[in-house]
């Protein structure tokens, strides 16, 4: 009788352990599902000795400061703000017209008169300018322009050069994508006259500056881009006289007076 007690005490005793077993691992079960019953979100990462770490929370994922689409736009922007357009034509004539410095070329023809025009044709004119534009409307300008031109009746027998460095200013008038403007400067002038073999100069040439003058000028230029307009512009350049003699006993003014007539690029 002694051992069934003992063997019905052992079951007993196994019952109690499964029990207990089961209801340590349904309370363990409760704690990870949460108090509604619905799992939480768990990251395994090996931790530094090579084992899985079970994480309780889910990594914080930091907000992102800034729209994507937006810094996409903003550095295509920074982009095209190194280009001669952008794209928005407002933007690109505000910050045209709020350049202060310009530099340009230029590139027309020279119209002689006076002595000038008696032996010499009309020749191609270059030239360069530079604006600065310190009091609008009213800038400070400085130019300079070259211009070389044969006899009429061939190069052996004469070549007139006219060249000038001019300082004044000018006035623009923006308009939209037009900027009309007019100009005045004085004038510095450095001419040279040659007759070939027919005749020459006895006396009265200067080999610096042969006269100085004055020009007026005005004309019209239209924005194209950010930092870039092109234009027209005509100029009458006035020169005080200066008479020479020549060795045929008759007398030209090499400071007679010219025009000038020219497509332009600012920059």
């Amino acid at each position: 009788m002694l051992p069934d007690n003992l063997g019905m005490k052992q079951n007993i005793k196994n019952l109690l352990v499964c029990l207990l077993a089961i209801g340590t691992l349904g309370f363990s079960q409760s704690a990870i599902a949460g108090s509604d019953s619905k799992p939480v979100l768990r990251k395994v990462q090996p931790d530094v000795e090579g084992f899985d770490t079970l994480l309780s929370t889910p990594p914080i994922l930091a907000p992102i400061a800034h729209d994507p689409v937006e810094m996409v736009s903003k550095s295509r922007g920074n982009q095209v703000s190194r280009k001669l357009a952008s794209g928005n034509n407002i933007e690109d004539l505000g910050h045209y017209t709020k350049l202060e410095r310009r530099f340009g070329v230029d590139v027309g023809m020279m119209q002689p008169f006076g002595d000038f025009q008696k032996d010499f044709a009309s020749a191609a004119m270059v030239g360069l300018h530079f604006t600065w534009e310190a009091i609008p409307p009213f800038a400070l300008r400085v130019s300079t322009n070259r211009a070389s031109s044969y006899h009429k009746s061939g190069a052996a027998l004469g070549k007139l050069t006219v060249s000038q460095i001019n300082i004044g200013t000018q006035a623009s008038f923006p308009m939209n994508r037009f900027i009309p403007f007019v100009s005045f400067e004085g004038s510095f002038n450095f001419n040279d006259v040659s007759f070939g073999s027919t005749k020459y100069v006895t006396a009265g040439s200067d080999t610096f500056v042969s006269t100085v003058g004055l020009n007026i000028g005005m004309g019209i230029d239209f924005i194209v881009g950010r930092e870039m307009s092109f234009g027209f512009e005509g100029t009458y350049h006035y020169q005080v006289p200066k008479k020479i003699n020549l060795s045929d006993s008759t007398m030209f003014d090499l400071g007679s007076s010219y025009a000038s007539l020219g497509f332009r690029v600012n920059f």
